[in-house]
């Protein structure tokens, strides 16, 4: 009965391991294989509001409708990021307050955004326009 009782305690630590290994690869907030974030970018022209136009949905995001992210500086170099949309169902504004902090130099897109606690994601930019009146994200993976 021992070694079975062994057995199991050793498989459900090899399981706990894996899924947290698992956990700690998905929080991960670099950008996926196979994307460049955009060099020479300036966080001072990318402050103010920006408008969603397109997105692959996100459960945070899904239902909503005319949402935006406004970018303020921070004291500490980093970025505040207030997101927020409408949410037709409960007909209310739905907002999330986070910061973003970047991931390596200032002047390359590739940021890392938490809006709970420790928790980051990444967020990159891919495409932006040169007068900064669009921009194309990722997060963390391409899926979103």
């Amino acid at each position: 009965m021992k070694c079975f009782l062994a057995s199991m305690c050793n498989r459900a630590r090899a399981i706990a391991l894996a899924w947290m290994c698992g956990l700690l690869a998905a929080c991960t907030t670099q950008a996926p294989a196979g994307i460049q974030p955009v060099h020479g970018f300036d966080a001072q022209r990318y402050l103010g509001r920006w408008y969603e136009i397109a997105r692959l949905d996100h459960a945070f995001e899904r239902g909503l409708t005319d949402v935006s992210a406004t970018y303020e500086a921070r004291s500490d170099g980093g970025l505040t990021v207030i997101n927020r949309g409408y949410d037709a169902s409960s007909a209310t504004w739905k907002s999330a307050r986070g910061r973003a902090y970047f991931n390596g130099p200032t002047d390359v897109a590739s940021l890392k955004v938490s809006f709970f606690g420790p928790f980051f994601g990444g967020y990159h930019v891919v495409a932006l326009d040169t007068d900064y009146g669009w921009t194309m994200v990722v997060g963390n993976y391409r899926g979103y």
